[in-house]
């Protein structure tokens, strides 16, 4: 049983052995009201459930030779976790080190080092949702901690649950070492930290991120709004991509506030809504510290990343480059390597179908530039 503000010690079995480290993390169950709260926030009602792609989904790597940093995703519909999560796995895999040549070997990890890379990734998204001073993370017990009535729909994941808090960073790290299977294999590591991050930025902040205090984190069919989305990516349920936020002025003396992106992200966006006019990207996302961005087109979320870190602050690389395309979803076997060529113009048409979406999605960073697909068959 677990006391309601337990305090484990626990001596950790990875780090060296010569320091007998003193893990300072406060573990809770999880009550009725605040598994309630949590599917409003989520879905919008405390009767509705995670769906069997939520449910199966962990972040799982790709066997593929190529592709072994690849986390693969089964079915539709949790694919901008997994693409945000598979983002900052990059970020650990090729950004890490400082050394500035990178070659393709760092995107062939071991299996020890990709579980690695996914550890910290996931203590970057909760130590950045906590503010940088705390983090939750939420991890099933196997059995229920409260009896659901009334109003609340049982789906056997959250009642379940053990909320564990860490207010050191390095505390952090050891707690997800010693449980990063339950992420990693699960079966259902998508859901746990998809209510770590809400818990470690807090059911009140989240709502207060909004634009909207009725908005959610899943829509329809499953898919995670832009809202979970910039969660992950910068800490903040903040409902747009544009840069900071947008007074409009609503007639009789009302103002709207619309939020956007605060600082500078570590990973970046781009949008084929962009392409048609529909949005507008912010250069915090579009311009990020770390040239890695999420693609989100036909509502589904994918990766682009290069492994040159000066492409974002030296004019010069940005001239030729070679970006790498990465979707968990589509059964990818070989490594897609696309060389964008901004010194020559392309005409861009809008309404051919026939231009890959994925090219309208990097032409709203690099206008009218050239792509080459070397090889590979073009996505359309």
């Amino acid at each position: 049983d677990v006391e309601d503000e337990e305090i484990t010690g626990e001596v950790s079995k990875n780090l060296d052995l010569s320091t007998l480290y003193m893990l300072q993390v406060v573990s809770k169950a999880i009550d009725i009201s605040l598994a309630k709260e949590l599917k409003n926030l989520l879905f919008g009602s405390s009767l509705c459930c995670f769906n069997e792609e939520w449910k199966i989904q962990s972040f799982t790597f790709n066997n593929m030779p190529q592709l072994k940093y690849g986390i693969v995703q089964k079915k539709g519909g949790p694919c901008g976790v997994l693409a945000a999560v598979q983002a900052c796995v990059l970020q650990r895999l090729i950004f890490a080190d400082s050394s500035r040549n990178k070659d393709t070997r760092c995107l062939q990890p071991s299996e020890v080092h990709r579980t690695k890379c996914l550890t910290m990734a996931i203590a970057d998204i909760l130590w950045r949702a906590g503010g940088n001073e705390k983090a939750i993370v939420a991890l099933p017990s196997g059995r229920q901690q409260f009896t659901p009535v009334g109003k609340y729909k049982a789906d056997g994941i959250l009642e379940t649950l053990i909320l564990h808090s860490a207010t050191r960073y390095e505390d952090l790290i050891v707690f997800l070492q010693q449980n990063i299977h339950q992420f990693e294999i699960g079966p259902c590591g998508c859901i746990l930290l998809t209510v770590s991050v809400i818990l470690s930025r807090s059911i009140n902040l989240v709502r207060n991120d909004f634009d909207v205090l009725t908005n959610r984190l899943i829509g329809s069919h499953g898919y995670c709004t832009q809202e979970l989305v910039n969660l992950l990516l910068t800490g903040k349920a903040v409902s747009n991509v544009f840069n900071n936020v947008i007074e409009l002025d609503s007639g009789n003396g009302n103002i709207t506030v619309l939020k956007g992106i605060t600082s500078r992200s570590d990973i970046g966006l781009l949008s084929l809504f962009e392409h048609y006019d529909v949005c507008q990207v912010g250069c915090y996302l579009k311009t990020p510290k770390y040239p890695i961005w999420l693609v989100c087109s036909e509502s589904h979320f994918s990766v682009l990343f290069c492994l040159e870190k000066d492409l974002l602050g030296d004019w010069k690389t940005e001239r030729r480059f070679d970006l790498y395309y990465y979707d968990g979803l589509a059964n990818q076997e070989e490594e897609i390597r696309l060389t964008v060529d901004t010194t020559q113009m392309c005409a861009e048409d809008k309404e051919n179908d026939l231009i890959p979406p994925l090219e309208h999605c990097i032409r709203t960073k690099w206008q009218g530039a050239v792509i080459d697909w070397n090889g590979t068959e073009p996505i359309l």
